[in-house]
């Protein structure tokens, strides 16, 4: 193959330097193996401390540098603290559950979370391939009104997400929150058991403190994506990884879990749960509709027990086999909100968003994003709040035994 190294072969470019001054052993520009002048040879002496001139047969070429990357904008490191600082979160879910459309919304989310609390939360890619994402799927919600194409395969990204100064005691300004939502975006199949890449996805979670874990109502009833085949595959992977680096507490995972009921806005999930009491209206602004925040570990449970029934229970009884109860938290999330009138109000007669154009799905109004963002401060107030108190106490987070 061309890309070997042949040690018999007299090649010059074998000592070319790369665009960070190392060759392909990691050495700069000298082969201790290789019977070749080195550096200063190539600065124009050689190993006898002899200058050579001319062109004679002592004479060694200096081959040009080449720009390893020409014309592009410099690329920061990634910023964020020290990697044992940090707050990782991670997101999975079952084929076709909103994973990407989910993470589409999360930037519009985050600026709009300023109308309804006070200060913004910003959100910046890690990388120029996460922060692409971001205004690729800003323009594309906002702009096209589109959504976005289902994930093929994983991609992995990083975004740096930090809040507005919390008050502390007596209203004095307190800490800023901080953390990284470092992702797969992985089709779901990749969950599946047997997949090549289901690996490489569990790793990740397991590195996370806290997991997004999508659950789709309206996927849940269809074979081929049921939510609990998909999440029972990668809990005893993921349970197996913890396990043999001794992380698991009280033999349960330590992650932080915020369970989303995915599509809340979609007729066939909002209807019903109007119908069964559970879903409330504010009064000012857009008037939205929303599940109360203590109502919904009850909801999910409503949604399992009575809406869904035996594979959704399945799904729950899952969760609380494999995590702490006392730290999973329970949302009723729609990426995309409802279709608001032109006055920017919520209209029961005419709310649903999505339409059918030309054979392709398309948001009526600008989307108004539900419980996405809610769901990660939850997991990190949760996170650093047990952390702090755990290092008061010696411990550390995952690795405290109760």
């Amino acid at each position: 193959m061309d890309d070997l190294y042949d040690p018999n072969r007299n090649d010059p470019t074998r000592n070319a330097p790369s665009g960070n001054g190392l060759n392909g052993n990691g050495l700069n520009g000298h082969d201790p193996n290789r019977n070749e002048p080195d550096r200063a040879a190539a600065d124009g002496a050689d190993n006898r401390g002899n200058t050579p001139t001319g062109d004679g047969p002592g004479t060694v070429p200096t081959p040009p540098v080449p720009d390893s990357v020409p014309n592009s904008t410099p690329e920061r490191i990634p910023s964020g603290g020290p990697d044992a600082d940090r707050i990782r979160i991670g997101l999975w879910g079952a084929p076709r559950s909103g994973k990407t459309t989910y993470l589409t919304a999360l930037p519009l989310a985050a600026m709009q979370h300023q109308r309804y609390h006070d200060g913004g939360w910003n959100i910046s890619g890690m990388t120029a391939e996460a922060g692409a994402f971001l205004s690729r799927g800003m323009d594309l919600l906002t702009r096209q009104r589109a959504f976005p194409e289902a994930t093929m395969g994983v991609r992995e990204m990083a975004w740096s997400i930090q809040g507005p100064k919390r008050k502390g005691r007596l209203g004095i300004s307190g800490r800023r929150p901080s953390f990284v939502l470092d992702i797969q975006d992985a089709a779901g199949e990749v969950f599946g058991d047997g997949h090549p890449q289901q690996a490489q996805l569990v790793g990740q979670l397991a590195r996370s403190h806290g997991l997004i874990y999508l659950f789709d109502p309206l996927g849940d009833a269809e074979t081929a994506t049921e939510s609990f085949n998909f999440l029972q595959s990668t809990l005893t992977q993921l349970t197996a990884q913890v396990r043999n680096r001794q992380g698991l507490v009280d033999g349960r995972l330590p992650h932080y879990v915020s369970v989303c009921v995915a599509k809340f806005d979609h007729p066939d999930i909002f209807r019903p749960a109007v119908e069964a009491g559970w879903v409330t209206q504010d009064t000012v602004g857009a008037q939205l509709p929303r599940v109360p925040a203590e109502q919904g570990e009850k909801f999910f449970q409503w949604m399992c027990d009575d809406f869904r029934g035996a594979n959704a229970r399945l799904v729950r009884d899952a969760l609380h086999a494999y995590f702490d109860p006392r730290r999973i938290s329970y949302y009723a999330t729609s990426a995309v909100g409802f279709r608001l009138t032109p006055q920017h109000v919520f209209d029961y007669r005419d709310y649903v968003q999505p339409i059918e154009v030309d054979g392709t799905s398309r948001l009526r109004t600008s989307p108004e994003p539900i419980n996405v963002l809610e769901p990660l401060i939850d997991l990190e107030e949760r996170i650093y709040r047990d952390r702090g108190r755990e290092r008061g106490l010696g411990g550390r987070l995952g690795g405290k035994r109760r």
